[in-house]
């Protein structure tokens, strides 16, 4: 049952279980266990072969009808539906299911080869068999926490890709505002500051016009390039024609002078935190 790792928006995909190695390296341990449980020959005999070869098959049967019972749920009762309740279908329909056929397999076994006393199977075998089966159980419950782990980290990486090779949007040239029933463009190039004041956001250009923007100064600096454009505080985005002087404080903080403007204030100030990116801003 093998699916492609891939971006699924309607319904959850299937698990794939990568169990290969697991069965072929536990179906003989845990023959090997079993029969070391079960039997107790002082000394080697053709029957310690033929019980252990007899063991593997049976295992490897009964593992097969687990791991079916299994796939057969995910289809029809999926993980995400509710944990709790398909682990407890998953608990009794794969015991069920697998029990009852060892069973049968035991009963033919001992009916046409050689007799076998069936006591010792409801009493012994039986129980180690219930066991695991619940060991198989917690191993395919890991195998699914581990599968989606894997997709769920190659839906990232193939959103991740799909970003990168998204084209990157123009630059931003202008900025757009509105007179009146007209929307008219200000290049960049002609904007000397923007402010916000009394909640509204303003665009002040070469030319000493004051515009009204519909846009939040938070917005404006994701868009605007940053070598022309700094945000020097929450009320002011500014070019390097808007201000005169920079002047240290004794506590870190810049003080900006402003170029004379009745729309602007003299002086603003930019924090302790922003005044290094602010220096490196003046220097491009």
């Amino acid at each position: 049952m093998q699916q492609d790792a891939s971006i699924n928006t309607t319904s959850p995909t299937l698990p794939t279980y990568h169990d290969k190695w697991i069965q072929v390296i536990g179906i003989p341990i845990i023959a090997a266990f079993a029969h070391y449980l079960t039997y107790n020959y002082q000394q080697f005999e053709w029957i310690i072969a033929y019980e252990y070869i007899s063991d593997c098959l049976k295992i490897f049967l009964i593992w097969r009808l687990m791991r079916g019972c299994i796939i057969w749920l995910d289809k029809r009762y999926p993980w995400q539906k509710n944990f709790i309740v398909r682990l407890l279908i998953q608990l009794v329909a794969t015991n069920g299911v697998s029990l009852s056929a060892l069973t049968a397999l035991v009963y033919a076994e001992y009916a046409f080869i050689r007799p076998y006393q069936m006591e010792h199977f409801f009493s012994l075998d039986l129980v180690i068999a219930f066991l695991f089966i619940l060991f198989g159980n917690a191993i395919y419950v890991c195998l699914y926490f581990y599968d989606s782990h894997t997709k769920s980290e190659a839906e990232k990486r193939a959103i991740a890709d799909l970003l990168k090779a998204a084209p990157a949007a123009p630059p931003m040239e202008h900025v757009t505002v509105r007179t009146g029933k007209k929307e008219v463009l200000i290049p960049l190039s002609s904007i000397l500051c923007l402010y916000s004041e009394d909640k509204e956001t303003y665009l002040l250009d070469m030319n000493q016009k004051v515009y009204l923007l519909d846009q939040s100064l938070d917005r404006l600096q994701e868009q605007l390039p940053e070598p022309q454009f700094f945000r020097a505080n929450r009320q002011f985005i500014v070019t390097p024609h808007c201000f005169q002087s920079v002047v240290t404080d004794e506590y870190g903080k810049l003080t900006v002078t402003l170029t004379p403007n009745p729309k602007l204030p003299e002086t603003i100030t930019i924090s302790r935190q922003k005044a290094p990116a602010f220096r490196q801003w003046m220097k491009r």
